[in-house]
């Protein structure tokens, strides 16, 4: 039976910032650096402000200032940067609502968010739209230190939420995240498009069989 469920946020409840938008391009052009090596040094960058070593802003200023342009860590800078990544949000409002009805629904579930993600754009996500409150048990990366898909990662939040691998659901659309989970012996749902949540959650939820983390 399942009994701890286990949530990522991006892919699942929101869009994938630096995948699906044009965000780190805006960030390029703003600094004038190439779009492709900057993001390529993000995407590689990206466990650093994931795990709460360095905040977003560092590391975005860091990497632009090695480019040998003027330096970004300006609060104006910062605010920019935040605007720009909060207009490439976007949240999915059938997976919240799947998320609110199974709360009303099995009140007894665990739900904890197990996401990678930058603590100030993780809490900026939550000012707008509120996703914290769909969980009892905060996990994100910045919480943990640790980062996805590393197997420490799920240990600790199992651990934090004195919950077994066996009797938890682990939903992502990271396959790679899911494998890992799976190896572990949690059951998996593979949340490959915005509205897999809404159509599957509640059959996993109930249901026995292992999803594919294919």
């Amino acid at each position: 039976m399942i009994r701890t469920l286990f949530v990522d946020a991006g892919g699942v409840l929101y869009n994938n910032i630096n995948e699906e938008t044009d965000f780190l391009d805006r960030v390029a052009d703003r600094y004038g650096v190439d779009r492709r090596r900057l993001a390529r040094r993000v995407q590689a960058s990206a466990p650093q402000y994931e795990s709460g070593a360095h905040t977003v802003h560092e590391v975005i200023a860091r990497l632009v200032a090695e480019e040998r342009r003027p330096p970004v860590g300006t609060r104006a800078e910062a605010h920019w940067l935040d605007r720009a990544y909060l207009d490439s949000v976007r949240a999915y409002g059938n997976s919240f609502r799947a998320l609110s009805e199974l709360r009303a629904t099995r009140p007894e579930l665990t739900l904890v968010l197990t996401n990678n993600e930058a603590e100030h754009w993780d809490r900026l996500k939550d000012e707008v739209h509120g996703h914290f409150a769909l969980f009892d048990v905060l996990c994100s990366s910045w919480r943990t230190g640790l980062v996805k898909p590393a197997p420490a990662f799920f240990a600790e939040a199992l651990r934090g939420c004195r919950a077994t691998a066996a009797e938890t659901l682990l939903v992502d659309d990271r396959a790679t995240v899911l494998r890992v989970g799976a190896g572990l012996g949690m059951r998996t749902l593979h949340v490959s498009a915005p509205e897999v949540l809404a159509d599957r959650l509640g059959a996993a939820v109930r249901g026995g069989v292992r999803p594919s983390a294919r």
